[in-house]
């Protein structure tokens, strides 16, 4: 018998050419396709972006970091909470490798809105200041709760107070300790200092390990903390009367408040019962109208709030259709004033949907096509006609309902709305569609479906939801209509929006926490927050899925901008979901104005892209590719990326 032991190996090789993926189609997401057959440029995880250009002055990317917001408003009952403003004794560095920590008892149970560093910025220090609330965990920080920050353009070489507002608006217990946080971003340099104090009630701490240890400084710092009332928005209207005098209306806990566009704001009603689900507006004749379920129709001509005369009482909804103000009142009855008469309401003006004892009650309703269109939960009816002689109910082809009144949008061709079940439906007058396929997973995981807001904006569609176990909205996905695309939203605690549509059509956000406004669609933080934009392919197996490759070379295509900082670019083999992630430079080159000396060599302007090497390394069957960034004004433009994939023998 002959032996083999002495045989030479025989080499692996390649049984293919290097093969190039070169992808510029990075669409939205795709919650219920394999991976295998994901159609071309969707993706199964993407969080906070967007896709193509929607402004005359965006860059033409396929994928982009999604628009934040800034504060309109000072929350509602924002008070001077927890503070040490004892006297000063000296500078506490602030860098990107140092976070200090000091620990502060709230002084009430209640929103935190706010804090405010004495803070100031030493020559040559760059980048945004990260200012954090966290948990104590035995002493030292644990869980962030909140996150904001204090923009490097607000800091000067002077000391001043300087605020950072917490869009998450977390809820504090009165007397329990928690941390504030505050280092540099990590695409900063140099140092910032806040002002330094000796009192011992509260050491601080800092951490140059990334939080992995402590140590004690045995010194503290200036802070102020801000808490605000801890209930969310639950109703809004924007008001446009004939004298031009344009207000945001809006309703928390038993109050109705008026918004001007400066973002100051007025009490208009305290009379409303506090224990209210919602509170639902109508705007007619230079008049808002609200309900609750609960008590009298109230409403307010620009100067006066009072009862609405006649109205019935405990109305649940409101609308104004064809010249008439309508309420529903014990479920599936419908009450309507006279003719441009909004104080007289006949005892004849009446009809049910469907009928009177029916177990299906009203859930919203909207004026369409010419027409009133009635949501129950099972199911929608048409109203057709003008006064009691000619209104006709049909019940519409379309076989499902809704889940609320504010879960349902309307332009002039489509009225989009979530059914129980979860799914979103377009409804054109005849039939629905449902549009949200690919988001099933996300959406029938919603366990309280009666906080879901729906809201048209710019041709998207905004669904506001509670991402369990959140019990107030915190997440919202959007739908491009015309790309039949979805995205979603996280880290924003926001219930809903409306537009300003006689205005600059301007995006307004409420929180679903305090009662506090934001402008949308602003700059790239929330309120100072970072984003935290990712993107994700599909798992490619370049060939048969038998067969083991390596990526030889990967190259990421980027637009630059402003800001240089780094991203995460790395990948995932075969479902593993423990992701090679690399530092990846997003910057353009050149120099920045004042930073350099004629003749010194220094090369004067940037590069608009960028498409670096990124090292990759291992083998796998299946591959996908991850992007990620997470920080405050440091937008992501992802034009695609080219990859050069070497296929082994199939096995």
């Amino acid at each position: 018998m002959r032996s083999s032991f002495g045989r030479p190996q025989r080499k692996i090789v390649a049984t293919t050419e290097p093969k190039m993926d070169e992808t510029y189609d990075l669409r939205g997401l795709n919650l219920i396709a394999p991976d295998q057959i994901m159609p071309k440029g969707e993706t199964p995880y993407t969080i906070n972006s967007r896709m193509y250009a929607r402004n005359d002055n965006d860059s033409r990317v396929a994928n982009r970091t999604r628009m934040g917001s800034s504060r309109l408003t000072t929350a509602i009952g924002e008070t001077l909470s927890t503070e040490n403003v004892t006297t000063g004794t000296g500078d506490l560095a602030v860098t990107t490798d140092r976070i200090i920590a000091q620990p502060f008892d709230a002084g009430s149970s209640n929103a935190l809105t706010r804090i405010d560093l004495e803070i100031k910025r030493e020559a040559g220090a760059t980048g945004h200041v990260i200012v954090e609330i966290a948990a104590d965990n035995g002493g030292v920080p644990g869980a962030v709760i909140a996150e904001s920050s204090i923009l490097s353009s607000a800091i000067t070489t002077s000391y001043q107070y300087l605020p950072a507002y917490f869009m998450d608006a977390p809820s504090v217990t009165s007397g329990q300790q928690y941390w504030v946080l505050v280092y540099t971003q990590d695409n900063g340099s140099g140092q910032y200092s806040v002002r330094q104090t000796a009192d011992a009630g509260a050491l601080d701490l800092d951490s140059v390990d990334d939080r992995v240890s402590w140590t004690s400084l045995g010194v503290s710092f200036r802070f102020k903390s801000y808490l605000a009332d801890n209930n969310g928005v639950k109703g809004w209207q924007r008001r446009y009367p004939s004298n031009g005098v344009n207000r945001t209306l809006f309703a928390a806990a038993g109050d109705v408040y008026s918004a001007h566009d400066d973002g100051t704001v007025d009490t208009l009603d305290s009379t409303l019962n506090s224990g209210s689900a919602a509170v639902r507006f109508a705007f007619v004749d230079d008049k808002s109208i609200w309900v609750n379920g609960i008590n009298a129709p109230r409403w307010y001509d620009g100067s006066a709030v009072s009862n609405l005369t006649n109205a019935p009482l405990a109305a649940s909804h409101v609308i104004i259709h064809q010249g008439r103000a309508m309420f529903v009142t014990d479920k599936t009855l419908v009450r309507f004033s006279e003719l441009y008469d909004f104080t007289t309401y006949p005892s004849v003006n009446f009809f049910y949907v469907p009928d009177p004892k029916n177990s299906d009650p009203i859930t919203g309703w909207r004026s369409f096509q010419d027409n009133l269109v009635i949501w129950t939960h099972e199911t929608k009816h048409i109203v057709y006609g003008s006064d009691i002689s000619s209104f006709t109910r049909k019940e519409a082809i379309g076989t499902k309902g809704a889940v609320s009144d504010e879960a349902i949008a309307v332009d002039k061709n489509l009225a989009y709305f979530m059914a129980d079940d979860g799914t979103v439906n377009a409804f054109n007058g005849i039939s629905d569609k449902d549009i949200s396929g690919k988001m099933e997973p996300e959406f029938s995981s919603i366990v309280d479906k009666s906080k879901v807001r729906l809201h048209l904006y710019r041709n998207q569609l905004r669904v506001y939801y509670p991402k369990a176990p959140s019990a107030y909205n915190n997440r919202m996905a959007l739908y491009d209509i015309a790309t039949d695309q979805w995205f979603m939203d996280t880290g924003r605690n926001i219930t809903g929006s409306l537009e300003w549509t006689q205005d600059d059509n301007e995006l307004i956000e409420f929180s679903s926490v305090s009662p506090w406004l934001f402008t949308g669609e602003q700059g790239y933080s929330d309120a100072g927050k970072a984003i935290d934009w990712k993107y994700w392919t599909n798992y490619k197996t370049y060939g048969s899925g038998a067969s083991k490759k390596r990526v030889k070379r990967f190259r990421p295509v980027l637009r630059t901008v402003d800001a240089n900082y780094t991203m995460l670019v790395g990948k995932d083999m075969d479902f593993a979901n423990r992701p090679d992630m690399r530092e990846y430079i997003v910057s353009g080159g050149g120099a920045k104005w004042g930073s350099f000396v004629w003749g010194d060599g220094t090369k004067y302007g940037r590069n608009r892209m960028i498409d670096e090497k990124s090292a990759m390394s291992g083998r796998g069957r299946h591959i996908q590719y991850r992007f990620e960034r997470k920080g405050v004004e440091t937008p992501v433009e992802l034009y695609g990326y080219i990859a050069q994939v070497k296929e082994g023998r199939p096995k």
